[in-house]
């Protein structure tokens, strides 16, 4: 369980040091400074995945709320990060490792009490077959105050549903990045959620 939960946050954090800005795109929102807890439910998992992340200004900024374009050159076809009213939209047309991943999401929030990435993407040409197909995630961010002290981490660190603490840049180094194999998986296994960058959830049950 332990790899698909690494996965799927990574995703829903849809940040990753292996991309670039998008050019023209909009500005990433900042989260407020804290504690956060972030619940994940897709048709992929009977239960929902919670996790809790303490962000910084740092660390907000390595792991941004928009995605960033993979730095892979060629590995998307479209790649679309827009601003409609007080919702942001992310459109992207993928391809990794023979994997074609068309990722549509739409971010909505204040990001200093709440957040919500509700995301669809299409996989094909998974080598497993399960796999291929179009699915729904959404993910639910939640402002738990100032301190990290409640969860036991310090800025820069996630609590896994495992009671497992991990650095986010750990996080990213088991992840492949956002433009390798690791960040195609990310966009089509575990949860298939969506939303850019490492923007989706991926690895094997």
């Amino acid at each position: 369980m332990k790899r698909p939960v690494l996965l799927v946050l990574a995703a829903v954090s849809l940040g990753g040091c292996d991309m670039i800005p998008g050019f023209g795109t909009p500005a990433s929102p900042q989260r407020k400074p804290g504690l956060w807890e972030q619940t994940v439910t897709t048709e992929r998992s009977p239960t929902p995945i919670v996790t809790q992340l303490c962000f910084d200004a740092a660390s907000d900024r390595r792991l941004p709320v928009l995605p960033r374009k993979p730095r892979r050159e060629g590995a998307c076809q479209k790649w679309q990060v827009s601003k409609n009213g007080d919702t942001y939209v992310i459109d992207s047309d993928c391809g990794f490792g023979g994997v074609k991943l068309t990722n549509h999401a739409e971010l909505t929030g204040d990001f200093t009490s709440h957040y919500t990435l509700a995301s669809t993407i299409t996989v094909q040409g998974s080598p497993d077959p399960a796999r291929d197909g179009t699915h729904k995630t959404t993910m639910t961010a939640v402002y738990k105050g100032e301190s990290c002290d409640p969860a036991g981490l310090q800025p820069g660190q996630v609590k896994l549903p495992s009671g497992d603490v991990v650095d986010m840049a750990q996080l990213r180094g088991r992840l492949g990045g956002g433009g390798g194999r690791g960040g195609g998986n990310a966009t089509g296994g575990e949860t298939n959620a969506a939303g850019g960058g490492n923007a989706t959830a991926g690895g094997g049950r």
